[in-house]
């Protein structure tokens, strides 16, 4: 009893009242201290390749922005990616280098809108909206960065630039070419006379600069015309007769690439075994790069009909599954800036997707080149997995020479209509 007096007067004593909630909040102050403390900033994923300009484009825009980080997530295989996004874990930022992959990602709803209200005058080349623009409803869902047009280039050392810029449709090439070859490079190697970045690549020009489509423009229809894509594999079986003149693939090596695109592509070009090489603008952050080769750039030649060429390109996404979408869009809106753009100027990647970017005198051939490209023809039928594979077979049967033009379009006609790539013998 004595003791329950004692405790009373105790708690109820000024002292003991103060002991009480020295003791309550020494408490709460260690519970708190075991608690991780809060990030000074927000991260954010960003699903892309690794290039050099990538880890640039972060360390500028952290600068600016020191509450939000950014970390690299390395892109999978188109076809895993999608579905790691669709149905597991997505990144914030996603990297689109491709249309069909965008437009597959936006129809699926794995993209959010942007403020279509920051871009009504559409500040950027116009072919790059199949990048941006989902196709159905006109919704905009992702922001470009680069336009990459096709082009020609020529080693300065082995074909006279007076000649290279003379050339003005595919047969003057083809005579200049066989003018100046044979030959053997410094190595003692043969010397070819074009090689080409791929054969998707020269199918759909060629097959352009006849005049054929293979889909409609929306992408809802199959038209492609088999009397132009025929004259158009023959052509290109005419150019793979010629000796020497385009490259196998056993020519090629597996040589390493310091620009923005890697392994073996260029690689005969900058082992100075090639007289020219058809591929997009972004290789010239290769040759900027190196001083073995003294090359030059002109336009993809003509047709018989017209002079379009291939238009390439990226953009960025925010992901409907993202934590930040706020700070997501923010990093977006920078690689898309005019500021973001005019790094890459600094770093030699052209062409930037606004054409109020300046550049060098030197490429303002790739200005000219946008203006008359258009980017790789997409159906919303196929995923992008499948349209390439279609090509990938039917070419691969004509280049190794295994069946004819006709039996090839019939190939391609009934693959694209089916989804499914079958060759008779006939």
């Amino acid at each position: 009893m004595v003791f329950v007096v004692r405790w009373l007067y105790i708690i109820l004593s000024g002292r003991g009242i103060a002991a009480c909630c020295s003791l309550l909040f020494i408490g709460f102050t260690l519970v708190q201290g075991c608690q991780p403390a809060p990030k000074p900033f927000v991260e954010i994923s960003w699903a892309t390749n690794q290039h050099y300009t990538r880890m640039d484009a972060i360390a500028h825009f952290e600068k600016e922005n020191p509450d939000i980080r950014v970390k690299i997530r390395p892109i999978s295989e188109p076809r895993q990616f999608f579905l790691q996004c669709l149905y597991g874990d997505a990144p914030d930022v996603i990297t689109f280098f491709q249309v069909d992959t965008f437009q597959s990602f936006a129809r699926n709803g794995l993209l959010l809108p942007l403020n279509s209200d920051d871009y009504m005058s559409w500040p950027f080349y116009r072919g790059l909206r199949d990048y941006c623009f989902r196709r159905d409803d006109d919704v905009l869902m992702a922001l470009p960065q680069v336009a990459y047009p096709y082009v020609l280039y020529f080693n300065k050392r082995l074909v006279p630039q007076e000649k290279a810029l003379d050339v003005s449709n595919w047969e003057d090439l083809l005579v200049l070419i066989e003018s100046l070859l044979p030959r053997k490079s410094k190595s003692g190697k043969r010397v070819f006379g074009l090689d080409i970045h791929n054969d998707l690549l020269w199918f759909t020009t060629w097959y352009w600069q006849r005049g054929g489509r293979i889909f409609t423009p929306g992408g809802d229809k199959l038209i492609l015309d088999r009397a132009k894509a025929v004259e158009t594999l023959d052509a290109m079986k005419k150019w793979r007769s010629r000796t020497g003149i385009i490259p196998r693939p056993s020519d090629r090596l597996n040589l390493p690439s310091k620009g923005a695109s890697q392994g073996v592509l260029g690689s005969l070009f900058l082992q100075g075994r090639a007289l020219f090489y058809w591929s997009g603008s972004w290789k010239i952050c290769d040759f900027v790069n190196q001083d073995k080769v003294e090359w030059g750039i002109r336009p993809v030649p003509a047709g018989p009909v017209n002079d379009l060429t291939i238009l390439g390109g990226n953009s960025f996404g925010v992901s409907t599954r993202s934590k930040h979408p706020r700070q997501a869009k923010q990093f977006v809106n920078y690689l898309a800036s005019l500021t973001g753009q005019q790094r890459l100027i600094r770093h030699q990647i052209y062409m930037p997707a606004r054409p109020a970017c300046p550049i060098p005198s030197r490429y303002r051939i790739l200005k000219d080149q946008i203006a008359r490209a258009r980017t790789l023809e997409y159906s919303s039928r196929f995923n992008e997995a499948l349209l390439k594979e279609i090509f990938k077979q039917t070419l691969e049967a004509h280049r190794l020479g295994l069946f004819t033009s006709e039996q090839v379009v019939k190939a391609l006609e009934e693959g694209l209509q089916t989804g499914s790539v079958v060759i008779s013998y006939e």
